[in-house]
């Protein structure tokens, strides 16, 4: 009896115990938190994903806040980096050398991976944060966007005194000869006067404005470990601080002691002495096919969006040069790169038709095709300004804009292009004068008698060098030139053999070679010995012009207006055969994450944005089927 009493006691207890806990509400899970009040909930990822849970998106995602230059305070979420993984871009050039005592680093490229500059953009002025500049052109950043690099600051000490304040901390990569040693002003100096002194390089042949250029040590020099002083000609300091400060890759002292010439020139012409401060260090090159970065585990600087990251999130990266356009687009479609620029309107309809996924950015080009012609030989043709405007207006730009880039193109973009920073200076023909406006409308009967009056009724022969990349748009032009009687044999040379005659101006009479429309003030193209004035061009008015916008470099408002009074005159002379303009496309794989189609951080930094971007491996693997 006793037992049955025991049995029941048990029975009940074990049922009101289950009526209790059928009765307690569910414990939260472990990782739920607090919803954040509705007007501070993060905003989604520009990127189109799928909708996340608000505990999920706060886990992702970062506020950060910015202040444009007139005050505006901006603020926004953004995605939380992850490190790793190896971003694949496709290229059409190798590059020509590694080091810019032979070339400029558009041609030595790798050096905008490994090596570092006194000045750069400051990404978090761009798309990614304040919105205040494109970081999409090959132009000189205005000082409200402009941030610091190796010279932690500056100053104009005199209107021909540049001061540069080293930064302390930053290393060179752990390896010889350096071995990862603090950089300091001596390198600076050293870098600088390299470049100056080098009878090839960019610096020297076309900006010798230092104020001596006899003895370097006059000019450049360290007044202690941390500053640099570089003196100027008057009226050029603007010239040399932009080349001082965002053109010039910055090296060690050491390589002059690895070979018996001056300078260790020729100990960096092996890519193996690559050797800078840079998020990158170049580790493995096959010529002609590609070139292999690993991350460099002490670069020096955080991410300018998230200052707790340290940069950059990428293991490394491989540039693959693929010279055939339609290679590197199936390249692109099958995801073995991550990344292409510079595609045009037909091929960029045909890559968003067969891979939605992609993301992209139209663009405007940053400038146009040009076809330089020697006018420093009077027994040439081009001597007479009435042949080069006949070869312009026997030019059908309207039909190219329309045929050949399907309105995808700009008739005039020289010498400032329609973008944003130019707004004001941009030369539309319908504001032009005649004289100039109908340089890029179709006159062939007014052509043919211009070559009449210049002693050429039946026309004459010509050549023109070029690149395979030109040759579609030069057989255009050919055909019109053929149209008034000017038979122009076009001359296709390999790349290197093609950059070489440019850059020794080995043209015996025409090169077609692109310009660029986001560096009016630089008057590259018509300046007496530059490096890139192929046409030879030595006006007496253009050179006034072009002191009176130097000496007012550092007064923005006034080399505009100057800039804008020149245009017109400049056009008038037909120092160039300037073609449309046209726009482009950036496409890129959805796993390439914080980036918004940027293609250069400063002036010279050529493709410089992976060392902010990252990488979502898993999203790369769900799609892909590898990280």
């Amino acid at each position: 009896m006793k037992s049955k009493v025991v049995w029941l006691i048990m029975i009940c207890l074990m049922v009101l115990s289950l009526i209790l806990v059928s009765c307690t509400p569910p414990a939260p899970p472990a990782e739920e938190k607090p919803a954040p009040p509705a007007e501070e909930k993060p905003a989604p990822p520009a990127e189109t994903k799928p909708a996340q849970p608000a505990e999920e998106e706060e886990a992702e995602m970062v506020k950060w806040k910015g202040v444009k230059t007139d005050g505006t305070v901006v603020e926004k979420w953004l995605e939380k980096p992850t490190y790793g993984g190896m971003l694949n871009l496709g290229w059409a050039t190798p590059p020509i050398a590694f080091d810019e005592y032979f070339q400029l680093a558009i041609w030595s490229y790798t050096l905008n991976y490994t090596n570092d500059e006194l000045l750069m953009g400051d990404w978090a002025k761009g798309p990614a944060g304040t919105g205040e500049a494109s970081w999409m052109y090959y132009m000189m950043p205005e000082q409200s966007v402009l941030g610091c690099m190796l010279a932690e600051s500056w100053e104009l000490a005199d209107p021909e005194t540049l001061v540069f304040h080293i930064r302390k901390g930053v290393c060179f990569h752990n390896k010889p000869p350096v071995n990862g040693r603090e950089l300091n002003a001596d390198d600076v100096v050293f870098s600088l006067k390299r470049l100056w002194a080098s009878p090839y390089a960019y610096h020297k042949n076309s900006y010798p404005f230092l104020n001596n250029m006899e003895n370097l040590n006059e000019s450049i020099y360290a007044p202690d470990k941390w500053t640099v002083v570089v003196k100027c000609l008057p009226g050029k300091t603007g010239f040399i601080y932009e080349m001082a400060a965002d053109v010039s890759k910055i090296l060690p002292t050491e390589i002059a002691e690895m070979d018996d010439t001056e300078w260790g020139y020729s100990y960096m012409k092996d890519w193996r002495s690559s050797i800078g401060t840079g998020p990158f260090m170049l580790i493995d090159y096959v010529s002609e096919s590609s070139c292999t970065f690993a991350r460099n585990p002490n670069y020096w600087m955080k991410d300018p969006l998230r200052t707790d990251y340290q940069l950059p999130y990428l293991d490394g990266l491989k540039i693959f040069v693929i010279p055939d356009l339609s290679t590197r687009m199936a390249a692109l479609r099958t995801h073995k790169i991550d990344w292409l620029t510079d595609v045009q309107w037909e091929d960029a309809e045909n890559i968003v038709a067969t891979n939605p996924e992609l993301e992209s950015v139209r663009f405007f080009g940053g400038g146009c095709g040009a076809i330089h012609m020697r006018l420093d030989n009077p027994e040439l043709p081009f001597h007479d300004i009435r042949v080069r405007r006949a070869l312009a207006m026997s030019i059908n730009n309207k039909e190219i804009v329309e045929e050949y880039y399907g309105g995808n193109a700009e008739i005039l973009s020289y010498p400032a292009g329609p973008i944003a920073e130019f707004g004001d200076l941009w030369p539309s023909l319908d504001k032009m004068p005649e004289p100039v406006s109908e340089l890029y409308e179709y006159h062939p009967e007014k052509a043919r008698q211009l070559l009449t009056e210049a002693g050429y009724p039946t026309g004459f022969k010509t050549e023109v060098i070029c690149y395979q990349a030109d040759v579609d748009l030069l057989s255009i032009v050919q055909a019109c030139w053929s149209d008034i009687g000017v038979d122009s044999e076009i001359q296709v040379k390999e790349y290197g053999a093609y950059v070489a005659i440019g850059h020794g101006k080995q043209h015996t009479q025409m090169y077609m070679r692109g310009i660029t429309s986001t560096q009016p003030f630089k008057f590259t193209y018509v300046r007496p010995g530059d490096l890139s004035n192929w046409s030879m061009v030595d006006d007496p008015t253009i050179n006034k012009a072009m002191d009176e916008i130097t000496n007012s470099y550092f007064d923005e408002s006034k080399r505009r207006r100057l800039l804008k009074e020149l245009i017109p005159y400049e056009l008038e002379q037909c120092y160039m055969i300037i073609l449309p303009g046209v726009y482009m496309y950036t496409f890129w794989t959805p796993w390439v994450m914080g980036y918004q189609g940027e293609r250069l951080v400063g002036k010279n930094n050529d493709y410089d944005f992976p060392m902010y971007i990252w990488l979502d491996q898993n999203l790369k693997k769900e799609m892909t089927g590898r990280r």
